[in-house]
């Protein structure tokens, strides 16, 4: 028996042999038998309080593990709840929003293409991210047209490069922006508060290897109650999970690039499974639970996939605007089949072999009360409103500078072609001799659309609903 046993429990020798040991030699028995006892007490006594502080020693470490536990759990029950009660969005277009196309600023503060317009949670203010290597945050409220300067409260140049894609992170407080020199930075930003100082510092950093990895391609950030994320895929593949919290990998996944190279990519609301688009025009859904592929489907023409974004509504499909004819279907990730698309070109719908250049490059969408709306914006330079319920209510809500001054005369028609519902743009015959014949009652009037491709597309709301949009030459426009 060793010492630390004898100390935490005594000594387990038999009581016979401590007699027999004390009867021996010159003392005799009555001696020995005397002191043995006061002896034994003592050993008692010491080993009873070694043993009372090990037990509080135990007692204190379970005591904290089972706080530990509940703290993990009561986190967990947290998020559990946050996801099952997710909204597609904090602030959604008021019930039976029609914007009616009236331009309320025109910004052009950037000197190269905006590439993506991110609204905050709370929609007091959005930023822009420009090839020109800015991000300029605007006040929401400023673009109401009652005051005169619509200038930006924020310009950040410091993260070099074409800054491709951003977007904010942990209730607004911060926007993570990613370049094309492989840089990602965490900026604190707060939304309820929008900086009036140009000097922002980067919160976090993270600098990709671009023979590796490649650059972002597209960023998105989720929190799952004890976990931040910043996810991002690159342009080589990677598919990461960044914890801002602990600056670390929560996941890595690998695409595979025979698939074609990721061009935009979404996460479901509850954090189940994400979908990525390449440009072969493949989808491929991960688990995100067990960070494994679940199943990919190609568009049949192989056209490639320039946005894509959850469905509001139904949990298992994507919405994905493709290159060429205007295209924008509703795919089922489960079965893989087309179950509606948008067609706003004049070739024949669904067909492959006569496609139209135009191509969608912005959408938003809107669950808007079980009736899902949809705005896109592309090559085209025209804005539309499509109504996924009433699909004959859809209509142009602005054209572009090539346009007349009042948008085209068009109707919307649906049909099913091959087990696909079609929603087609058909444009109308206008009367002629009627802009011609009607007196003119001052100078034409100036066309407010825009003049090169419309890159993204947002809406925010304030007293009342709002779009905004971003183009090729660096204009950014509010409407309403």
């Amino acid at each position: 028996m060793n010492e630390e046993w004898k100390s935490m429990f005594g000594s387990q020798e038999p009581a016979s042999s401590q007699l027999a040991t004390a009867a021996d030699g010159p003392g005799g028995p009555t001696r020995k038998s005397a002191v043995t006892p006061a002896v034994a007490v003592l050993q008692s006594v010491a080993s009873g309080a070694a043993y009372q502080r090990r037990i509080n020693t135990c007692k204190a470490e379970l005591q904290q593990l089972v706080q530990q536990k509940r703290e993990q759990c009561s986190a967990e029950r947290m998020a559990k709840q946050m996801m099952e009660s997710a909204e597609w969005e904090s602030r959604p277009p008021p019930p039976g929003w029609h914007p009616k196309g009236l331009l309320v600023a025109h910004l052009h503060e950037h000197k190269a293409a905006v590439n993506r317009i991110k609204v905050s949670d709370e929609h007091s203010i959005f930023a822009t991210a420009s090839n020109d290597g800015t991000v300029k945050v605007w006040d929401s409220q400023k673009m109401e047209g009652k005051t005169t300067t619509t200038r930006s409260v924020l310009t950040y140049s410091r993260i070099g490069g074409h800054v491709k894609t951003l977007t904010f992170c942990q209730g607004s407080h911060y926007l993570a922006v990613a370049s094309d020199n492989g840089s990602i930075q965490l900026l604190a930003v707060e939304a309820n508060k929008p900086p009036k100082s140009p000097k922002v510092q980067p919160f976090q950093t993270r600098s990709l290897d671009l023979q590796v990895d490649g650059c972002a391609v597209d960023i998105h950030h989720f929190n799952s109650g004890a976990q931040s994320v910043l996810a991002y895929a690159t342009v080589n593949g990677s598919l990461v999970g960044w914890d801002l919290r602990s600056n670390s990998n929560a996941w890595t996944l690998r695409h595979d690039l025979r698939l074609g190279l990721i061009t935009s990519f979404s996460v479901d609301m509850h954090q189940c499974w994400l979908c990525l688009g390449t440009s072969s025009g493949t989808m491929a859904c991960w688990d995100m639970r067990f960070q494994l592929p679940i199943s990919n489907h190609s568009h049949p023409a192989r056209a490639r996939i320039r946005r894509l974004l959850m469905h509001p509504l139904y949990q298992s499909s994507v919405i994905a605007a493709v290159q060429g004819n205007n295209e924008v279907s509703m795919w089922d990730m489960e079965t893989g089949d087309r179950k509606f698309t948008l067609w706003a070109s004049s070739a024949p719908p669904l067909s492959e072999m006569q496609p139209s250049p135009h191509s969608v490059h912005g959408i938003y969408c809107s669950p808007a009360d079980g009736n899902p709306l949809l705005l896109t914006a592309g090559s085209d330079m025209r804005i539309r409103f499509w109504d996924l319920a009433y699909p004959e209510r859809s209509y142009i809500v602005a054209g572009g500078a090539n346009d007349s001054l009042h948008c085209p005369s068009v109707l919307y028609s649906r049909k099913i072609i091959e087990g696909t519902e079609v929603v087609q743009e058909i444009h109308s015959k206008q009367k002629s001799g009627v802009v011609e014949d009607s007196p003119r009652r001052g100078p034409d009037s100036l066309p407010v659309g825009h003049h090169d491709i419309i890159t993204d597309i947002a809406t925010f709301q304030t007293t009342q609903g709002f779009i905004v949009t971003s183009s090729r030459d660096g204009i950014v426009k509010v409407w309403k």
